[in-house]
C-alpha cells in the first residue's frame, strides 16, 4: 500500500537560556580625596540590546550617588551618571532573535588616585533569548493513521510603557537632600481589551541633613501608581507578569523657616515591562501507524512556561544583623537608608518558602562625634501560604523593605527589623510532545489465512489494540462491535482478511 504522509507546520517564540554577563563600570569623582566616603549608592538603567550572530549587544547608564564626610565634618553628597555598553558572547544568538535584560548591581569599589575618587561597580545583566521556532507536525495522510490528541502549545507576547508619578509630602526643616532611593513594588497586574492594567507603589527613602547640625535624618514614603501598558494581543483573562523600574527621578525641596518645615516635591518615571500569555490547543497526533508497512517516528517537543497566578504578602523580620564594621556603646545611631531586600523562594505543595536578606546603610556619629556609617545585613526565611502553590512550580518573589530601623541591645551587636512586602508570582511549566515524521519501511507480510484470532493483554485501549492489529480503529470497532476498552485480557478479537485472488 502506498503510504504518503502530510505535515503542517507551527511558528511560536521560545524563550531562550538565561544568560549572564558582567561589566566593570567606572565613575571619576573630582577634587574628592579629602573626603570620606559613607555610603554609595548605585542605580542601573537598562538602554536597547541588539542580537547578532554568536552575541547580544546591549547597554544603559549607570547613576552613583555618593554621601561623603567632610574634613569639617559636614556632610556632603554628590551625583554621577555614565554610560556603558557591552557585549554577551552567546553561541545561540542570531539576528532573527530579540533579547530582554535586567540589570542588578552585584558590587561597588572605590579607589584614590590622585585628587580624584574612582567609584566602580559590578554590573550583572541577565539576559533572555526569545527564539522564533517553526515546528513540522505529522497530520495523517494517505494509508497512515494516527492517534490524535489536544496539545497546548505557547504563545506569548511582550509590551512595554510608562507612568510618571508626583508626590508632595513634608518633613522637618533640613538643609539638603543628601540621597535618595527607590524601591518599585507591583501590587496587581491583569489583562483587559488591549491593555494590562497595573497597580504597584513606589517607596521613596529620603536622606538629609539637619539643618544647622553635622546629622543625617532619613524619611520614607510610599507612594501608589497605576498605569495601562498598550498590549493588542491581551485579552480579558489571559495570564501576565509585569516588572516595574524606576527610570528617573527629580526631587525638588522648599524650605518654610518661619514654619520650620520643608516641603519635598518628588517627580518618578517607571518604566514597565510586560508579558501577555496564552497557550493555543492544537491537534496533534501523539503516536501512528502505516497500513501494511513497517515505520519509524521522529518526536519533537514544546516546552512553555505561563504564570499561574499573583498575589502579595507582608511579613515584618527582626534579629540581630550582621555587620561589615564594629560600633560600640558610644555610638549614636541616626538614620538607616539603602534599604532593600533580596529574595529568593522554593515551591511545596500548598506554600512557598521566601529566604533572603534585609539590607540597609545605618548612619551614626561615633563617640568623638564624626559621622559613620556600617552596612548591616539581616536574614530572613518564612513560609508564605498559598492554595495554588504546588510542588515542581517556580516562583518569582520581587519585595521591598518598608519602616527599617536598627538600635543597639549589646556592646557590638545591632538588632535590625523592618517590614517586608512581597511580589509572588507562581509559574506552571508544561512540556508536550508530537510526531514530527513519519518514516515508512517495508511491507509487513500478511498471513494467508482469511480469519485470525487476536489475543489481547489487559488494559489495551482501542488505539493499542487498532496499532497491533495495523488495522484503523473504525474497522476494529466494526468488525468487533461489542468489545469495551480498556480489554480485560480474556477477549478473543477475529480479524478478517480479504481473499487475495489468483491471477
Amino acid at each position: 500500500m502506498t503510504v504518503t504522509p502530510n505535515y503542517e507546520k507551527y511558528e511560536y517564540i521560545a524563550e531562550g537560556p538565561a544568560i549572564k554577563s558582567q561589566s566593570i563600570v567606572e565613575c571619576r569623582l573630582a577634587d574628592w580625596a579629602e573626603n570620606r566616603i559613607l555610603a554609595v549608592s548605585p542605580s542601573a538603567v537598562c538602554g536597547e540590546a541588539e542580537v547578532l550572530s554568536g552575541e547580544i549587544r546591549y547597554g544603559g547608564k549607570l547613576y552613583f550617588s555618593v554621601v561623603a564626610s567632610a574634613p569639617d565634618g559636614t556632610l556632603v553628597a554628590a551625583e554621577r551618571g555614565v554610560e556603558f555598553t557591552h557585549r554577551a558572547e552567546c553561541e545561540q544568538a542570531a539576528p532573527a532573535q530579540t533579547a530582554e535584560v535586567t540589570l542588578c548591581i552585584e558590587k561597588t569599589e572605590r579607589r584614590q588616585e590622585g585628587k580624584s575618587v574612582i567609584l566602580s561597580a559590578i554590573v550583572t545583566a541577565t539576559i533572555r533569548l526569545r527564539i522564533p521556532v517553526q515546528v513540522q507536525y505529522l497530520t495523517g495522510g494517505e494509508g497512515v493513521v494516527c492517534n490524535f490528541g489536544s496539545v497546548r502549545m505557547p504563545k506569548s507576547w511582550l509590551c512595554s510603557g510608562t507612568a510618571e508619578l508626583e508626590e508632595e509630602f513634608d518633613t522637618d526643616y533640613v538643609s539638603d537632600v543628601l540621597l535618595h532611593s527607590e524601591q518599585v513594588y507591583v501590587t496587581r497586574a491583569v489583562c483587559a481589551a488591549g491593555f494590562l492594567d497595573v497597580s504597584g507603589e513606589v517607596n521613596l527613602g529620603v536622606l538629609a541633613g539637619r539643618e544647622g547640625e553635622k546629622e543625617a535624618v532619613s524619611y520614607e514614603r510610599l507612594i501608589p501608581f497605576r498605569a495601562e501598558i498598550p498590549c493588542d494581543e491581551a485579552v480579558t483573562g489571559m495570564a501576565c507578569r509585569v516588572e516595574a523600574h524606576v527610570v528617573s527621578v527629580n526631587l525638588t525641596c522648599a524650605c518654610d523657616e518661619e514654619k520650620n518645615r520643608c516641603r519635598i516635591l518628588a517627580q518618578i518615571n517607571l518604566e514597565i515591562a510586560g508579558k501577555v500569555c496564552r497557550s493555543e490547543e492544537l491537534v496533534m497526533p501523539q503516536d501512528a501507524f502505516c497500513i501494511g508497512r513497517s515505520c519509524e517516528l521522529d518526536h519533537d517537543s514544546a516546552t512553555f512556561e505561563e504564570p499561574v497566578c499573583a498575589f502579595t504578602a507582608t511579613e515584618r523580620v527582626i534579629g540581630t544583623a550582621a555587620l561589615d564594621g564594629s560600633v560600640d556603646r558610644n555610638c549614636s545611631m541616626q538614620a538607616a537608608a539603602l534599604c532593600g531586600a533580596e529574595v529568593a523562594a522554593t515551591v511545596a505543595d500548598g506554600e512557598i518558602e521566601a529566604e533572603g536578606v534585609l539590607n540597609a546603610v545605618v548612619f551614626f556619629k561615633d563617640g568623638e562625634g564624626a559621622p559613620k556609617t556600617v552596612n548591616i545585613s539581616l536574614p530572613f526565611a518564612f513560609p508564605v501560604r498559598s492554595d495554588r502553590a504546588r510542588k515542581g512550580m517556580r516562583a518569582e518573589v520581587s519585595a521591598i523593605a518598608c519602616g527599617v530601623s536598627a538600635r543597639q541591645r549589646q556592646e557590638g551587636e545591632l538588632e535590625a527589623e523592618g517590614s517586608l512586602k512581597l511580589y509572588v508570582t507562581l509559574f506552571a511549566s508544561e512540556k508536550n510532545s508530537f510526531i514530527s515524521e513519519l518514516h515508512a519501511g517495508e511491507e509487513c507480510h500478511e498471513e494467508g489465512g482469511a480469519v485470525g484470532v487476536y489475543f489481547p493483554a489487559a488494559g489495551d485501549t482501542l488505539w493499542d489494540t487498532a496499532k497491533k492489529l495495523g488495522k484503523p480503529t473504525e474497522e476494529v470497532q466494526r468488525c468487533n462491535p461489542d468489545l469495551k476498552y480498556p480489554l480485560t485480557g480474556t477477549e478473543r478479537i477475529v480479524v478478517w482478511r480479504q481473499k487475495k485472488l489468483q491471477a
